[in-house]
């Protein structure tokens, strides 16, 4: 082969080399940078304002998974959870105890997917004051109930008394139900399920306050949670043990009831009609206790709206700086919602979007949520008005995971406020 035929070779593969290096070089460790530091512009800092504001629409009725329990923060207050439920049939062939039966035993099952606090050592044993009450009437099966609703109870216990749990991965708490439960069953005969439920009516389910915070979440659509009810039958002198189970949860109706007592200094409601809590100092964001944060530029916005018309943001985050008070089991996530006029909520566009950021995790660097507000902020400088920004828990509205975020005011955090950070250019 002439030597003439050999160069385009080798400027081919130079041109592929010197491609594939550039690319490798140009990437290499993209992912590990800190995504404000990509981009070239003006920096600036923006501040508004705080406050917590209530979730009033709070709807648990039916939901998967239910908190029992408590906990109490030095900040806020206390915080509880009551659970409401119906027992009933699989069926509607009703339930026949009154002919030969003894009813041995009852056990309420309650399948438990966490405690809350977690402990920080191994595995060990959690001792539940559990509570169980007959209620005075029975639950609307095709009604809505939020975290404010409750329903009496009538005095008839049917548990008070200490449970032990063992801690691992597969919880179940197992609850002896008393005599005045195996009274419903005995000598009893139910021609429908309708008539079961009338009879019982239902359970309130509480843990104790003894002193030491927990809350249980509770799986309803568990298999392991349900009512067992051991019998003897007597048939011609032989004894036959056996057993019929009872729908808790699941297809029957139940919801949470919250109670929250904001009993501590910073707990100062802005209005009479108790519509949020004033957080120049500090805000709270509680799924369980229903509580977001609102947060407002609106000033800040108007102003750069005017000095800079045609500024572009090439990269904006909010800052969520973590008090020292908040506890160290906190939720992963924190996401952001734009308000509009009519009161309504929406993600914002940095939501749906797919780039490299931080997307509203905490950082331990910073010791900061940081949710990235790019597209966010470009609309409402664009717009010259902001009407508000929601931030609330990604994920199950009924946890017991919060937080507790430093406020509004530099000088009331020492320095450290919620804050946007972005870069522009015009």
């Amino acid at each position: 082969m002439k030597s003439f035929l050999y160069i385009p070779l080798i400027l081919l593969s130079g041109i592929l080399a010197f491609t594939a290096c550039s690319e490798k070089e140009t990437d290499l460790g993209v992912a590990l940078q800190d995504p404000a530091t990509l981009f070239d512009g003006n920096s600036v800092t923006a501040y508004g304002s705080a406050c917590t504001v209530f979730d009033d629409s709070l709807l648990t009725s039916g939901l998967r998974y239910v908190l029992v329990g408590f906990y109490s923060n030095p900040t806020f207050g206390t915080s509880e959870a009551i659970l409401y439920t119906q027992v009933s049939i699989d069926n509607d062939n009703g339930v026949d105890f009154s002919q030969n039966f003894t009813i041995d035993s009852v056990v309420l099952s309650l399948a438990v997917s966490e405690l809350y606090p977690a402990k920080a050592s191994s595995k060990s044993y959690r001792d539940l004051h559990f509570e169980v009450y007959q209620l005075s009437e029975c639950m609307m099966k095709d009604s809505a109930y939020y975290a404010s609703n409750s329903i009496d109870i009538n005095g008839t216990v049917f548990f008070d008394d200490i449970v032990r749990l063992a801690e691992s991965d597969s919880m179940v708490v197992k609850i002896p139900l008393n005599d005045n439960f195996k009274a419903l069953l005995q000598n009893k005969s139910y021609a429908t399920s309708a008539d079961f439920v009338e009879a019982v009516k239902g359970l309130r389910i509480r843990i104790a306050n003894d002193g030491t915070p927990v809350m249980a979440t509770l799986n309803m659509s568990a298999t392991a949670t349900t009512m067992t009810a051991y019998y003897t039958y007597s048939n011609n002198g032989d004894a036959i043990n056996g057993s019929t189970d009872f729908v808790v949860g699941q297809t029957s109706p139940h919801f949470n009831q919250y109670i929250n007592n904001y009993s501590s200094d910073l707990s100062v409601f802005n209005t009479n009609i108790n519509d949020s809590i004033e957080g120049s100092q500090q805000v709270f964001l509680c799924p369980m206790g229903g509580t977001n944060i609102k947060l407002n530029f609106n000033t800040f916005i108007q102003q750069f709206k005017q000095e800079h018309p045609l500024a572009i943001i090439h990269y904006a985050e909010l800052l969520l700086p973590v008090a020292n008070s908040s506890p160290e089991d906190r939720p992963e996530t924190i996401v952001a919602l734009k308000s509009y006029m009519d009161g309504a909520v929406a993600n914002i566009p940095d939501f749906y979007d797919s780039h490299s950021g931080y997307d509203g995790t905490y950082d331990k660097t910073t010791g900061c949520y940081r949710l990235r507000i790019t597209q966010h902020l470009q609309k409402l400088v664009k717009s010259g008005f902001d009407l508000g920004t929601l931030l609330v828990i990604e994920g199950r509205r009924s946890s017991a995971q919060h937080a507790i975020i430093n406020g509004s005011d530099s000088a009331a955090t020492n320095g450290n406020p919620i804050r946007i950070q972005f870069i522009y250019s015009e």
